[in-house]
């Protein structure tokens, strides 16, 4: 049985299993947040903002959380190799999450 004891030496040394899936995969989530941000400026500025503006404040001030919260995602639900990646299963029981479900 695979525990928290179990599964933290092990876990140093592993590596994502998915890792270009989770790359391209934060790169689009990545994409539409700045999309929402870009918006939300846009509206209460009364103009239209660049996209190169919204991304510079976007990652100045709401990217810091999101990188976590998009792993969690990602390893919870996404990933196909979510069940026997360790490294995953570190992470996600190191963070004290709590189980993410499809809907649909």
């Amino acid at each position: 049985m695979i525990n928290e004891q179990t599964i933290k030496p092990e876990a140093q040394h592993a590596h994502c299993t998915g890792v270009h899936e989770l790359i391209d995969w934060e790169i689009v989530q990545h994409r539409r947040a700045v999309d929402m941000h870009r918006l939300e400026l846009s509206k209460k500025q009364g103009r239209c903002i660049s996209w190169d503006d919204a991304e510079e404040d976007y990652s100045r001030y709401d990217s810091v959380s999101r990188g976590e919260q998009w792993r969690v995602e990602f390893c919870g639900m996404i990933c196909k190799h979510r069940s026997s990646c360790l490294l995953a299963l570190h992470f996600l029981q190191s963070k004290h999450t709590v189980a993410l479900h499809k809907a649909g």
